[in-house]
């Protein structure tokens, strides 16, 4: 039996960045997949007004690519400020989630983990796990966290993402590349995190933590049997 499963993802190419090979994996089982984004990705960077729109105009035609190619269907884009939600009552965000989320009916949600250094991540994940309260008409039974390479790794805090789930994505791993490459003017050359040989060589070393090729890794926040 299908599911729906959900992804609240801060911006346009978290969503593959942090769990590409597991959607891939999800709707080649015949699993719905639905993406929602909450800010644009671009207006917290220093350009004039006509190029500004310009560019979320193309972060979304190229996030509408990389999905479909992966298969997930894209929900909603929020279009909040980028790397503003701050500015954003927490209560506005967890009410489109829980829009989202009444709407759509998923078993699985799968978002950032409260450690990212970016500070988007982190509203994210906290909208969501308030969006998710175990209430009797909440549908969510798994909430998974997924890491980004340029911000997981760069927190300077004492909590470290530690995952606890691997999803081998040895098959779906050229897949997810293919779709990043729809992202290109977020992609950095390497050695950069951000890089794709280095997120190549990431789910690599997570692979060879449960010993196959490549690997997702996940913190899981809640499973409910």
């Amino acid at each position: 039996m299908s599911e729906n499963i959900l992804i609240v993802a801060a911006h346009p190419d978290d969503e593959i960045l942090g769990c590409g090979g597991l959607i891939k994996k999800f709707t080649k089982n015949g699993d719905k997949v639905y993406v929602m984004f909450l800010a644009d990705g671009e207006s917290s960077r220093d350009i004039n007004k006509n190029l500004l729109d310009k560019n979320i105009a193309q972060r979304k035609i190229a996030a509408q690519k990389a999905n479909k190619l992966v298969g997930s269907s894209i929900y909603k884009f929020l279009d909040f400020p980028d790397n503003r939600l701050d500015t954003i009552p927490l209560i506005d965000i967890v009410k489109e989630i829980e829009n989202a989320i009444k709407s759509l009916r998923p078993s699985t949600l799968i978002t950032h983990n409260e450690y990212d250094l970016n500070q988007d991540h982190k509203i994210a994940f906290e909208a969501c796990a308030v969006a998710c309260r175990p209430q009797s008409n909440n549908t969510v039974k798994r909430i998974l966290c997924f890491e980004v390479p340029s911000s997981t790794e760069w927190a300077l805090t004492q909590n470290k993402f530690t995952p606890n789930c691997f999803v081998d994505i040895t098959a779906e791993m050229h897949i997810k590349l293919d779709a990043l490459m729809f992202y290109s003017s977020e992609l950095r050359e390497s050695p950069h995190s951000r890089s794709i040989n280095k997120i190549k060589s990431l789910h690599a070393y997570r692979g060879s933590i449960i010993s196959i090729d490549y690997a997702e890794s996940f913190i899981i926040s809640r499973i409910v049997y």
